[in-house]
């Protein structure tokens, strides 16, 4: 069985849940996996990723897209794609997307199209719990589509998601990103299959499923 839940909602969680912040936190998240993160730690709060700081973790985030005062780099995967950051430590502040990670909890796995055929092919024959994160005040298409799509490849494998990918295009968070200067960000995050990594979320961590 596969559900579907607004990420601002989680009460009960059955089977295997996955959370997409697709624009940008959890592409960016597989992002810093290819690149060769060892860990991605998401915090809720800002003074928490600062103190981490002098554990040597790296720090990335961002508030209404803009780049947290403090951190290192804001939560663009296109710039994430041009570091080097094998072995390193992430600590990860987004809008939305790591707060439901959170909520989410253990075994949680991090979704985007980057990785959606690998994830898909983890997740058939399981029961299934996606978590678009959408917006503090609104759904997200781009979120929704990605659960969509997800669903489909779970049941079908190869099933054709380019109507999702379309609709997470047109969407109001596409346009947003766009007009404010991110849209390789929006074109990067609805790449398919550009890699097998599959996060999960284990013991306050992000690291890759082996």
């Amino acid at each position: 069985m596969i559900r579907i839940t607004d990420g601002r909602y989680i009460r009960n969680i059955y089977g295997t849940p996955v959370v997409a912040d697709i624009f940008r936190a959890t592409s960016n998240i597989v992002t810093m996996m290819m690149r060769g993160a060892d860990e991605v730690v998401p915090v809720n709060d800002i003074r928490m990723a600062l103190s981490m700081r002098e554990k040597g973790y790296i720090l990335f985030g961002e508030n209404e897209m803009i780049k947290i005062e403090g951190f290192d780099y804001g939560n663009s995967p296109v710039e994430t794609e041009k570091l080097e950051l094998k072995g390193k430590k992430i600590a990860l502040k987004s809008t939305n997307g790591t707060d439901v990670i959170i909520k989410a909890g253990d075994g949680t796995l991090i979704g985007s199209f980057l990785n959606i055929t690998s994830l898909s092919r983890h997740l058939r024959n399981r029961e299934v719990h996606i978590f678009p994160a959408n917006l503090k005040k609104g759904v997200s298409v781009e979120d929704n589509e990605f659960a969509y799509a997800l669903a489909k490849r779970v049941l079908e494998p190869g099933a054709n998601i380019d109507v999702n990918i379309l609709n997470a295009r047109n969407g109001k968070g596409s346009l947003l990103l766009r007009e404010n200067g991110f849209a390789e960000d929006v074109e990067f995050c609805l790449k398919v299959d550009v890699t097998d990594i599959i996060p999960v979320f284990r013991g306050g961590k992000i690291v890759r499923m082996e």
